[in-house]
């Protein structure tokens, strides 16, 4: 090479920083680092790059900012893995992939390395250079560069979506903190919050603005503590750990904060707080601890968090001993069938029985129904009780019947999860016919709560069970968000009154008057009407006046063995209804 031209070339590398090189495959970009990343400059690589015509061009097509330079199906994953690089993890540089789409409809794969620097100002901004990639490397999983190995181990301990901890990272650090005696000493918490109705929020919305949501709730509790021990362990369940001393507001700031998050949505976040005691030394109990609490108060409007106690404690121990034990309940018969007379008003005589269920195991004695059904219904196991009920009711009867006892109807109750789990009406036919036991000895009653509107299914059923012959019953009127719409939308024989209202005429006899009402209104729909909570003889003479059919309640009985009902009963100079068998 001679002299001259090496003085050329040593002239323009002198010069080259005065310019940029055309034609290369990448370019380089900067953006805001917040909101969705307005440009703010993009050189002419980054321009031919996306097949425009100009800066101005460019910014129509983007939108002018870097949400628009991705691919819609990768904006999500890309920025989770970009915050989860820089913003919530240790690094300052970022190194994703992605694809975009030209002006002319082309698909393309970019390598992007980018850096986040912070200005003078406060305000912070991401300095990438992207390259232009072939579709063969871009689905190369391998590990091709230094930057993608520390992703690849990064994607190891967070999650994906919003670049927070995953659930077995966040037990591994917190775990080594439980077992440092220092630590220990502070106040560790672990709280567990829950997003109430997300899936609601997906549908109304899409799941696009549900994984945004999601960032920015992950963005706003990773700000909210200064340990940044922060976890989503799945959907919309995120954890965190701290060792911070004023919880509480910290917590009722994140409530206010997240529903403010997206503008006439109404969202709520609940949140669980176990405050790590002595004897607890590991993480997952802790966690589990924390869930529960939230779970706890997931139906409660007007409590935004609670603290873990021995109360949810011991609610924690008898769900589990119900959902463990439902099966052998039903196979050994622990379930017994508890009989409360029903009588009517006109001649005070017993016109029928209503079956509840009581549980007797042999260790815990006798178990409330209270403590049971509601854990039945919420884990979808009902019918299994359900079911059962009605098989024992059927044999009863047929026990009564070969004694040659008095029989009146049975009521039984279902649950609208019933009609949903198994064929209800198949296994009521089942039960009754194996014991040839008539259709109008057993009555079926539904819940009023559990009627809606809209549910077609149990309208359909309900209307069969007439058509079979059984008398419907609408089971506790009154109580709660009672609708007269209910009464008017379904078919059925008898309108149930809930115990509600006899207390509340024991504390304003005017309340007598809407009970008037009400019964009044079903006559003329031509229902029969019954009355629940009768325990006084004044309640009882209450009832004939309005006109109301029929009553049960303690002043008759308290629900037992019929056995032993019956002995109450006939005790107390009560006689049965002569019903043609």
């Amino acid at each position: 090479m001679s002299s001259e031209v090496k003085k050329v070339n040593r002239r323009k590398s002198k010069y080259a920083p005065a310019f940029i090189p055309e034609g290369v495959p990448g370019g380089f970009f900067i953006y805001y680092a917040e909101g969705s990343g307005e440009l703010v400059y993009a050189d002419d690589n980054i321009i031919k790059l996306y097949e425009c015509d100009s800066l101005e061009d460019f910014r129509e097509l983007t939108g002018n900012c870097f949400c628009g330079m991705v691919y819609p199906e990768d904006y999500d994953l890309t920025q989770g893995d970009i915050s989860k690089q820089t913003v919530f993890g240790e690094m300052r540089h970022d190194y994703v992939r992605y694809r975009i789409r030209t002006k002319n409809g082309n698909i393309r794969y970019v390598e992007d390395f980018g850096h986040l620097v912070h200005g003078k100002d406060g305000v912070s901004y991401y300095y990438v250079f992207i390259v232009d990639i072939d579709q063969n490397e871009y689905y190369n999983k391998n590990k091709n560069s230094y930057a993608e190995s520390q992703v690849l181990e990064m994607n190891k301990e967070t999650d994906s979506l919003t670049g927070m901890w995953n659930q077995a990272h966040f037990y591994h650090v917190v775990q080594g903190l439980m077992a440092n005696k220092d630590i220990r000493k502070q106040s560790i918490s672990v709280i567990y919050f829950d997003l109430n109705h997300f899936k609601l929020f997906n549908e109304k919305y899409g799941f696009q603005k549900g994984d945004e949501l999601l960032y920015d709730i992950a963005k706003l509790l990773w700000h909210s503590f200064l340990e940044r021990m922060v976890a989503r362990f799945s959907e919309d369940h995120f954890v965190v750990c701290t060792l911070s001393k004023d919880v509480e507001s910290i917590v009722l700031k994140i409530h206010e904060d997240v529903s403010r998050l997206v503008p006439g949505a109404k969202l709520e976040i609940k949140a669980g707080i176990y405050r790590v005691e002595d004897e607890c030394n590991d993480i997952g109990l802790a966690c589990d601890h924390a869930r529960l609490a939230c779970k706890s108060i997931k139906t409660r409007y007007d409590i935004p968090y609670v603290f873990y106690n021995e109360d949810i404690h011991s609610k924690l121990q008898m769900q589990q001993f119900v959902l463990d034990n439902i099966d052998n309940a039903v196979e050994n018969e622990d379930i017994k069938v508890f009989y409360q007379p029903v009588v009517r008003t006109r001649t005070g005589e017993i016109c029928g029985y209503e079956a509840l269920a009581r549980w007797k195991d042999p260790e815990k004695g006798l178990i409330s129904p209270a403590s049971f059904i509601d854990i039945l219904e919420e884990h979808r196991q009902i019918h299994k009780l359900d079911m059962f009920m009605v098989k024992k009711v059927c044999e009863d009867y047929a026990a009564l019947r070969d004694k040659g006892e008095m029989l009146v109807p049975v009521s039984i109750n279902l649950s609208r999860l019933d009609f949903n789990l198994c064929n209800v009406i198949d296994e009521v036919e089942n039960c009754r016919k194996k014991v040839n036991m008539p259709v109008h000895m057993l009555d079926i009653e539904i819940t009023e709560s559990a009627l809606t509107d809209d549910d077609a299914l149990i309208k359909h059923e309900i209307e069969h069970f007439r058509e079979l012959g059984y008398q419907v019953w609408i089971d506790d009127f009154g109580s709660g968000y009672s609708s007269l719409t209910t009464i008017l939308n379904y078919k059925f024989d008898t309108l149930k009154l809930d115990l509600a209202f006899l207390r509340q005429y024991d504390k304003n006899p005017r309340s007598g008057a809407v009970l008037g009402f009400i019964v009044q209104a079903a006559h003329s729909m031509g229902h029969v009407t019954l009355t629940e909570g009768v325990e006084t003889e004044e309640h009882f003479e209450f009832l004939k006046t309005i006109g109301c059919d029929k009553a049960q309640g303690y002043h008759f009985g308290k629900p037992q063995p019929m056995e032993e009902s019956r002995k109450y009963t006939s005790f107390s100079g009560m006689t049965w209804e002569k019903i043609e068998v």
